[in-house]
């Protein structure tokens, strides 16, 4: 556990924007930006949020998705009574049922809810 926990403290000396691990992983709504098939509505999709920085995120969920694809993410941050909603996320990477999500459209008030959260839980877990 001690080795995992330097690994991620070694990588976010690198990251622009540091990413902390969810103590309680919660859920979160996703779905395609664009729709999979003529004439169809893009589905919405489950997924648990379990790494958070600003800018990203590292999700489970059981959709269909692949590197390069665009998605909304509505992310019921705990304590908070209205979600953080991300206009548009591209999925960077995945792996098994998990992928890693760049934000790239989010309104202010989404960010600002995002950095509360973020800095919360970088006092609280270490």
């Amino acid at each position: 556990m001690e080795q995992t926990s330097h690994r991620s403290s070694v990588l976010n000396k690198y990251r622009q924007h540091p990413r902390v691990r969810i103590p309680a992983p919660f859920v979160c709504a996703l779905s395609h930006c664009q729709s999979r098939g003529w004439l169809r509505k893009p589905g919405i999709d489950l997924g648990v949020v379990y790494d958070l920085s600003i800018r990203g995120a590292r999700v489970s969920t059981e959709a269909e998705i692949r590197p390069g694809d665009e998605v909304t993410l509505t992310l019921r941050l705990p304590k908070q009574l209205k979600p953080a909603d991300i206009a548009v996320a591209t999925v960077r990477w995945t792996k098994d049922q998990f992928c890693g999500l760049a934000f790239k459209k989010l309104s202010p008030d989404a960010q600002i809810r995002l950095k509360k959260y973020v800095s919360i839980l970088s006092t609280t877990v270490s």
